[in-house]
């Protein structure tokens, strides 16, 4: 709750800190998640979903400032591959479960039709091996800090979409961990997600 109350203090913090009209809505979408990390094999991506709230502030005729609020589904699979330098580890799916405040940079480029780009950070709310029923949110750093690039468009009448890929600037793994018979090694160095979502805005 308390990392819940610190994030909604931030993004309001940015909404307010900038003196221009504002425009509220909602988004939410598909992920498609996983980690990136030269040392291990077996890896693949979970499909999960984001939801939340955005404020979109114009900043120029072409250009504006979004800040997000938004939960985020994320993590891997794990086909039971070797694991470099450790020991093999058991198949399963592993479920990281963000609260993400991005601040967006964006560029209208052509009538509706926009480039974006910036920082991310990540609160992680919870963690699990899910086919094991084993939490493993000591293996995993609370924060995170990403870089988005994307594109998206809006409509006429306030609905928008979006297409975007976020890559993890931090190591997310604290471990090696050990918690027989589940057996953890350095699974992943960064997050890697690509979203695709439908927004609308209220005003």
């Amino acid at each position: 709750m308390k990392k819940i109350i610190l994030s909604v203090s931030i993004l309001l913090l940015a909404i307010t800190s900038i003196n221009a009209q504002a425009s509220f809505g909602i988004k939410g979408g598909v992920n498609f998640a996983s980690i990136l990390n030269e040392n291990i094999n077996g890896v693949k991506g979970r499909t999960s979903f984001n939801v939340g709230l955005v404020a979109e502030v114009e900043t120029s005729y072409s250009t504006a400032v979004q800040v997000e609020l938004l939960y985020s589904g994320q993590g891997f699979k794990y086909n039971g591959g070797g694991i470099i330098g450790g020991v093999e580890a058991l198949e399963d799916t592993y479920r990281l479960d963000y609260l993400n405040l991005p601040v967006v940079f964006k560029y209208y480029f052509k009538e509706g039709f926009s480039f974006e780009s910036g920082p991310q950070l990540g609160i992680l709310l919870s963690a699990k091996a899910v086919d094991a029923d084993v939490k493993v949110g000591d293996a995993f750093t609370d924060l995170t800090f990403d870089w988005l690039i994307g594109f998206g468009y809006k409509f006429d009448n306030g609905f928008n979409v979006n297409a975007r890929y976020t890559l993890g600037l931090t190591d997310i793994w604290k471990g090696p961990t050990v918690n027989p018979p589940y057996y953890y090694y350095n699974y992943g160095k960064v997050n890697g997600v690509f979203q695709l979502t439908l927004g609308y805005y209220f005003n």
